[in-house]
């Protein structure tokens, strides 16, 4: 009872992550996120290892030959931008992880009388919420964390190309912003279910909310960009030089404002823009040094890490009618 007391966040939160430990709802899902990001990675990988294998065989040979290796060009290789697959597969099926565990989490104190036990205890009701964020925030992180291990293992033991320490710095920042991004999803459904009347109305919401941005308001941002029709980009591949490029863009100025504001209205393209930036995977940041990139994305980490709060705040600074909700 002294440890109830004294550390009631610590304690709701461990008995929240012991039960999901027992229901193994959030292992099995993660797993189903790892199947998803390897199988995406392991053909990009097995491509990338044939081109490293092709490129020491010509040097092998020529060194055998007794040549210098200044008559085949040594190319540069990018392993992360084989986590392209990996990103899109956390865009989608690790905000429906998110909205899945919000709803277990909120949907299970409701209909039953252990949440107005617990509220007789000497446990404040934000306490109570953030024991669950917590519970959340550990289980999902620690779950998106195991990905990206599997999925740095996969690209060294696949590739054929080894990663550095910058490379694991790259993808520990990407994990840090993925996890912020499924707690945006967690803290919303959870609000939506711990209030709304009809847990079953709450679900349907924030599965509206993750179809319109994760998937359509994205898609009509890239489908509505005129330099994305071609691909490489229409630009790039006329070799429009830069200045031509913005007296051609300020054309269409208007367009270029609502479509990029259909985009920005998307936290899924804010970590999508911040992500592909930090890895590589976008070839105007690849082989750039990380702070510039970091200094430059920092409207998109802004963005995703001020939503999530700003969830976290909301969700545990309301106050709970115990009663209302063991009215089921």
């Amino acid at each position: 009872m002294s440890d109830f007391t004294n550390h009631p966040v610590r304690t709701i939160a461990g008995k929240d992550i012991a039960d999901a430990r027992r229901d193994r709802f959030i292992l099995i899902v993660t797993g189903f996120i790892a199947l998803a990001a390897l199988t995406s990675l392991i053909t990009g990988a097995v491509a990338l290892s044939t081109d490293v294998a092709t490129y020491n065989d010509a040097k092998a040979t020529l060194l055998a030959l007794g040549k210098s290796l200044d008559s085949i060009a040594a190319p540069e290789f990018y392993p992360l931008k084989l986590l392209r697959g990996a990103i899109e597969q956390f865009e989608i099926i690790g905000a429906v992880l998110g909205i899945l565990a919000g709803f277990r989490a909120a949907v299970s104190e409701r209909g039953r009388q252990t949440l107005a036990l617990i509220m007789t205890r000497p446990v404040k009701g934000w306490q109570f919420l953030a024991g669950k964020y917590v519970a959340g925030l550990v289980l999902l992180s620690t779950g998106l964390l195991a990905v990206f291990a599997l999925a740095a293992l996969a690209l060294q033991l696949s590739s054929g190309v080894g990663l550095g320490l910058g490379d694991l710095s790259r993808i520990g920042i990407v994990w840090l912003v993925a996890s912020a991004y499924v707690m945006v999803f967690y803290g919303l459904t959870f609000i939506l279910t711990l209030w709304m009347k009809r847990p079953a109305n709450a679900l349907l919401i924030s599965f509206a909310v993750w179809l319109l941005v994760v998937l359509v308001a994205p898609q009509i941002g890239d489908t509505l960009d005129p330099d994305n029709q071609v691909a490489g980009g229409v630009f790039k591949q006329l070799q429009v030089p830069k200045a031509e490029q913005d007296r051609i863009k300020a054309g269409y100025a208007t367009f270029e404002t609502v479509r990029n504001g259909i985009e920005a209205a998307s936290i899924t393209k804010h970590f999508e823009r911040f992500s592909f930036a930090v890895l590589g995977i976008k070839d105007t940041y690849t082989g750039k040094a990380l702070g510039p990139i970091l200094v430059e994305k920092q409207g998109d980490f802004l963005w995703i890490f001020l939503t999530s709060l700003g969830l976290a705040v909301l969700m545990i600074a309301r106050p709970i009618n115990a009663n209302r909700l063991t009215k089921e």
